[in-house]
């Protein structure tokens, strides 16, 4: 970092990131571009290229590129090549910021993401309150502007939270429960604790208040790798057998899910979109068509206006082929190993669990991506992606840095434990 930066600049960008992704869907967007647009004049080091996940982040932004040159296209007058682009390259700088102006260990990202898990009651009690009526749906300017009125969904039963849609609220409740479990297992006093446990299970409450099935899905594969990443095979095995049986009568009962959609309705639905969407990459399986494109391209096909594929694998193969597909599976693959180590070099219980957690936010976003493809929004992608960055980072910290004492200050003693 350049000497005029700031020391708390970095860190507070970061800090006012993560709660961006509470506020509002339209806050994300514009503290990435600030973020980018500092950069440059901030970061005074080598820019990696060819590190993880910045290779990443670079192969999608010069395939959204390549794929644009072979089928270009336009929405409201812009190459639709730009965006993505834009996207990755915002991604990569974000990457850059943290790596080379974050001085961070372990105890400070676990702070960040404890402010998460508090700013994040919000959405708990908006969804709450939208569920029972006292904050309103319907179109208007400030409903839009904080993600309270739901758009691209009729179903006005199921609480959209502060992301205008409620698969999107749902993502996000998905990860604050599986922090909340988080906090219970590091936090020490005994009010810490009950706290943590009210708080998952208010936001359990409030998954169901959005009606998304998927999202049970989802939240299921992050306990199960939260409790994978503690090295205990026995409680997996019992955990996983104790959720599927749950999810199992949560998904097929539809007298439990608040939604007028019958569960039969949904999957024909969804298998509709999933054919087509198949049919779509079949015909663009080197490079994909693109996000926005592909709306566009299966109107052509069904007459239908469906803007992803509703299934996140299936939506990365459609929108960058194959080759998009291989750099996202790679992305997951490494960050799943590189999580694992930084698990077993941790010296404190608290850091091993914490990089379970992480992970287990990505699985979170994987296993409700069956359903549905949330990290397209901005709102979730940045948290997604965020964690991704995170677990890299921390990773390469600990391989090229000596290990840090198991003691910590004083001051990060009562910090804890308060």
């Amino acid at each position: 970092m350049s000497r005029d930066f700031p020391d708390n600049l970095a860190a507070r960008m970061i800090q006012a990131l993560i709660l961006s992704i509470i506020i509002s869907p339209w806050l994300p967007p514009v503290v990435l571009l600030i973020i980018a647009l500092l950069t440059p004049f901030f970061v005074k080091r080598p820019w990696p290229i060819r590190g993880f996940p910045e290779g990443i982040f670079i192969g999608f932004l010069l395939l959204s590129a390549i794929s644009w040159c072979f089928n270009p296209s336009w929405i409201y007058g812009i190459p639709v090549g730009v965006i993505p682009m834009t996207v990755f390259l915002a991604y990569y700088l974000l990457a850059v910021w943290i790596k080379r102006g974050l001085d961070w260990s372990w105890y400070e990202i676990q702070r960040l993401y404890l402010l998460f898990w508090v700013a994040g009651l919000y959405i708990a009690v908006v969804v709450l309150l939208q569920g029972i009526g006292w904050i309103s749906q319907e179109a208007s300017w400030w409903g839009r502007l904080l993600g309270y009125s739901a758009i691209y969904q009729n179903d006005l039963t199921r609480s959209v939270g502060t992301s205008t849609n409620s698969n999107l609220a749902a993502a996000l409740l998905i990860c604050l429960a599986l922090i909340s479990t988080y906090a219970f297992s590091v936090l020490k006093k005994r009010w810490q604790k009950v706290a943590a446990l009210a708080a998952f299970f208010l936001f359990c409450v409030a998954i169901w208040m959005t009606g998304s099935r998927g999202a049970w899905v989802g939240l299921t594969v992050g306990l199960l790798v939260q409790v994978w990443m503690t090295g205990n095979r026995r409680r997996t095995v019992l955990l996983f057998a104790f959720l599927v049986l749950l999810g199992y009568v949560i998904y097929t009962n539809q007298t439990l899910i608040p939604r007028e959609e019958t569960l039969f309705a949904t999957i024909t639905v969804r298998i509709f979109v999933w054919q087509n969407a198949f049919r779509i990459f079949q015909d663009h399986w080197l490079l994909g068509v693109l996000p926005l494109h592909f709306s566009q391209v299966f109107a052509e096909l069904t007459g239908k206006h469906i803007y992803h594929a509703h299934n996140i694998f299936l939506g990365v193969a459609t929108e960058f082929g194959v080759v998009g597909l291989v750099l996202f599976l790679l992305m997951i693959g490494l960050t799943v190993y590189r999580a694992r180590k930084w698990r077993k070099m941790a010296i404190r219980l608290e850091e091993k669990r914490l990089s379970g957690m992480m992970l287990s936010l990505i699985f979170a976003f994987l296993g409700h991506g069956m359903y549905d493809y949330t990290i397209i929004a901005p709102q979730v992608g940045s948290l997604f992606f965020l964690s991704v960055i995170l677990i890299h980072w921390q990773y390469e910290r600990r391989c090229r840095m000596p290990a840090p004492s198991p003691r910590v200050t004083e001051d990060q003693r009562k910090s804890s434990a308060s």
